[in-house]
């Protein structure tokens, strides 16, 4: 199956009656909602893209006019998001070339790309006729839905909205996990609004995608304990710092704490953790992992990210927190008799020692977590 077969209907008809300014057009990031949830269609592959409209309906088609889009009008809009379902469904597949749809309100205008290309392998591989996607157990959307169900969509005389519709066909469902927090995130209100703008900002996974990319990989619950109790760690360091004017991306480095050891079953688990993260998007994160088992440390250098999941990962025994003399003796008496191993251990006690002196020197008191 090819991308041309696949339609897109971003719902954009809506009064935005809760939260009173008009949401297809509000901004989010560089561009607008809508035009952001366009983008991220394009992006993935998809021409057919089609724009229902009915509320303010002349100001998106002046937006959208060099876009490339099909923008479908919805008269009777005022009866409520599943007649502008039935109105956008109708314009498509006119000449039969679409066997599948996304169907997206525009209030959720972050989902990413690569939960849609899950979503579209999931209905390659299993074809199965409505694919939605799930967030730690909760449905999303966009829900992909096949075109053998457009006249029972269209017969529909709309009591209980697509909701009740795609009910009935449960037996044909799948559910695909995705770590993308976003199908779970709309726009109600302002305060939603804000949220997603929030979002929008971040250079780096919130806690709840950290969770759910290790569960996505496979990591084992004492790993994920461990690695949630380096996390707590950075957070007591950061809270040490900041006194001080030292610049972090702290963000990056509490998801790169959560995920460091996500592949800590495989061999030489910190590049292969690196590698993973940075084919997802974050480079940063992945250089971050990359060095959480062996660093090198410039004592003439600024503080930075990297040296501190490195401390904050020698702070921490499986998931308590304990002092580095301590998880270092523990290395030691393991591997004693193998003078190799011990002596990348002293480097590594070396390298703990002198990010500590750094923290010292900063905040001019004792570090007393080590």
């Amino acid at each position: 199956m090819q991308k041309s077969d696949i339609a897109v209907l971003i719902i954009a008809a809506g009064y935005s009656s809760r939260m009173h300014e008009f949401k297809p057009l509000l901004p989010l990031g560089k561009t607008s909602a809508l035009q952001r949830l366009i983008e991220t269609y394009k992006t993935h592959g998809l021409n057919h893209i089609y724009v229902v409209v009915g509320h303010r309906h002349k100001e998106i088609e002046e937006v959208l006019k060099n876009e490339n889009v099909t923008v479908v009008y919805n008269e009777v809009y005022d009866k409520g998001m599943f007649s502008s379902i039935q109105k956008g469904l109708g314009a498509i597949d006119i000449d039969g070339r679409i066997s599948v749809f996304y169907m997206n309100p525009v209030d959720i205008p972050l989902v990413k790309g690569q939960s849609l290309e899950r979503l579209f392998e999931a209905y390659v591989r299993e074809k199965k006729g409505v694919i939605y996607p799930t967030f730690l157990g909760h449905k999303g959307h966009p829900p992909l839905i096949d075109m053998k169900y457009k006249e029972q969509i269209l017969a529909s005389d709309g009591e209980g909205g697509l909701k009740r519709v795609l009910e009935a066909f449960n037996e044909d469902a799948l559910y695909v996990s995705v770590s993308d927090q976003a199908v779970l995130m709309d726009m109600d209100t302002k305060e939603d609004y804000e949220t997603l703008c929030a979002y929008e900002r971040r250079t780096a996974p919130t806690e709840k995608e950290c969770l759910a990319l290790m569960y996505e990989n496979e990591v084992d619950e004492h790993i994920i304990a461990h690695c949630q109790a380096v996390a707590k760690m950075v957070q007591i360091i950061l809270l040490e710092l900041s006194c001080t004017n030292v610049l972090l991306d702290e963000d990056a480095l509490l998801s790169a704490a959560l995920l460091h050891d996500i592949a800590r079953k495989e061999k030489n688990h910190a590049d292969v953790g690196a590698l993973k993260l940075k084919a997802m998007g974050y480079e940063a994160i992945g250089t971050m992992i990359a060095t959480h088992m062996d660093i090198e440390v410039n004592v003439n250098a600024p503080l930075n990210e990297n040296e501190l999941l490195f401390l904050a990962d020698k702070l921490v025994s499986e998931d308590e927190a304990c002092g580095f003399e301590k998880r270092f003796e523990k290395a030691f008496l393991k591997c004693e008799g193998n003078l190799e191993a011990q002596k990348n251990i002293m480097k590594r006690l070396n390298a703990t020692k002198m990010i500590i002196k750094k923290i010292e020197n900063l905040t001019g008191k004792v570090f007393h977590y080590g």
